[in-house]
């Protein structure tokens, strides 16, 4: 029996500000919500759950003033073919962050590369 174990990784690759100039890049934010493991499963692609392969997408988007994601794109899709960057594009309405970053900056208007990681993991029949 195949379980699918999807992590997502929340890590800024890349900040920068939009229309004014540069802010300092943050080093961290502080996400509110993010994909669960279910989530990540229930977007997983068929036809790479048949071909039982794993997958990565680097997502860039740019943060909204309430902290939720917008205008986002896949940047890194890996491998390409199996619908990876389509089932990433569905999990970005489900991140929200702070309206703060940790060092107290206004995170809206910057662009946040966020990477993840699509598994499955054999764990054999039960």
């Amino acid at each position: 029996m195949l379980h699918l174990i999807a992590l997502g990784a929340a890590a800024l690759a890349s900040v920068a500000a939009i229309d004014t100039p540069p802010a300092a890049p943050l080093t961290a934010v502080t996400w509110v919500a993010t994909p669960t493991g279910q989530d990540i499963a229930n977007v997983y692609p068929p036809t790479a759950v048949q071909a039982g392969k794993s997958g990565a997408v680097l997502l860039e988007c740019k943060v909204a003033s309430a902290g939720e994601l917008e205008a986002c794109n896949v940047q890194i899709e890996d491998p390409v073919g199996l619908e990876f960057g389509m089932a990433a594009l569905e999990l970005a309405p489900l991140f929200k962050m702070s309206a703060k970053a940790p060092d107290g900056s206004a995170v809206a208007g910057r662009t946040i590369r966020i990477p993840i990681m699509f598994s499955i993991v054999s764990t054999g029949d039960r």
